[in-house]
């Protein structure tokens, strides 16, 4: 079956949105600000470098997205929204990772449940 993407302006209209919200201002990575990516796998937005440390891991980890110019299914932008920077700070401090370097930060155990958690 192939996949649904929601329009342009759905797309700009739903990260208009989710960006208004201060931690979605600022890489989740790295202190760079309007940050315009987005690991769709931890519902995170990123910058352009860190994107690329991102699509490194393989898109079995995280799958990384443009929200400016990729076209994002319905159910992506669910997973941002439940998501956000907010949200996947405090649980990646929750369980203790948040402060590990992100070549490790997104593979083990505790991130494998977040992204559990977004996929519900």
């Amino acid at each position: 079956m192939a996949k649904v993407y929601v329009s342009a302006d759905a797309r700009r209209k739903a990260f208009r949105k989710l960006k208004t919200h201060r931690d979605n201002q600022v890489c989740f990575d790295c202190p760079t600000r309007n940050p315009t990516w987005a690991s769709v796998t931890f519902g995170i937005f990123v910058c352009l470098d860190c994107s690329g440390t991102h699509r490194s891991l393989g898109t079995h980890i995280s799958f990384v997205r443009s929200v400016e110019m990729d076209e994002w299914t319905q159910p992506q932008i669910d997973a941002m929204r439940l998501g956000g920077n907010k949200n996947a700070r405090a649980f990646f401090q929750q369980h203790g990772i948040a402060d590990l370097k992100t070549t490790k930060k997104y593979s083990i155990r505790g991130a494998q449940l977040y992204k559990a958690h977004l996929q519900r």
